[in-house]
């Protein structure tokens, strides 16, 4: 009788495994994604993008212009050491920039305009009377940072700064305003002399 039953029992468990796999089968082909749950995922991909975007390359334009303003402290600081020692800022840019290269090797220090955007590039001027010096960076976020001061206030203004003391002032880079020490006045698009660096020129 064992042996009658053993056929009945294997097609028992057979057709019970069929069942079982035929609704794993169903299952597995409508646990997948519709296209209306696709769309949504990448909608709020889209906007998650839309939202970080600006913000790292605000992030990214921020940091580079704090480089420029931190290469122009340490020019200053080492200027202000030279005025220490000896009375005066040099009598002329070129002498100058021979001063703050062995001062500071790290920056480069040019009279005239800075042609590229680098954080290490600072473009001097004094006045004749060695009482005012101005320091010009360029940003590679295209904007010009420049911190001035003045120890002869009323008579020096390199770059329209006649005002005494440390003072700071940003212009966007064009063609027009391009980032450099020399003139009598500041570039157009000038955001003008402040007690601190500007937000934004």
């Amino acid at each position: 009788m064992s042996i009658k039953k053993c056929p009945r029992v294997a097609r028992a468990l057979r057709a019970a495994y069929d069942r079982k796999s035929g609704l794993a089968e169903r299952e597995g082909a409508e646990s997948g994604f519709t296209l209306i749950e696709l769309m949504v995922v990448l909608l709020i991909m889209a906007i998650l993008l839309a939202i970080a975007i600006p913000t790292v390359l605000g992030v990214k334009s921020g940091a580079q212009d704090r480089a420029i303003q931190s290469s122009l402290t340490n020019a200053f600081t080492s200027a202000k050491a030279g005025y220490a020692s000896a009375g005066s800022f040099s009598a002329t840019a070129s002498a100058e920039v021979s001063y703050l290269s062995s001062a500071e090797p790290n920056l480069t220090f040019q009279t005239g305009s800075i042609a590229t955007a680098s954080p290490n590039t600072i473009s001097v001027n004094v006045a004749s009377d060695g009482e005012q010096i101005v320091l010009v960076g360029y940003s590679q976020s295209n904007n010009c940072w420049a911190l001035s001061e003045n120890d002869n206030a009323g008579t020096d203004s390199l770059l329209g700064d006649s005002s005494g003391g440390v003072r700071y002032n940003a212009w966007p880079a064009t063609s027009g305003a391009t980032c450099t020490a020399t003139g009598s006045s500041a570039p157009s698009g000038a955001v003008g002399w402040q007690a601190t660096y500007p937000s934004n020129p």
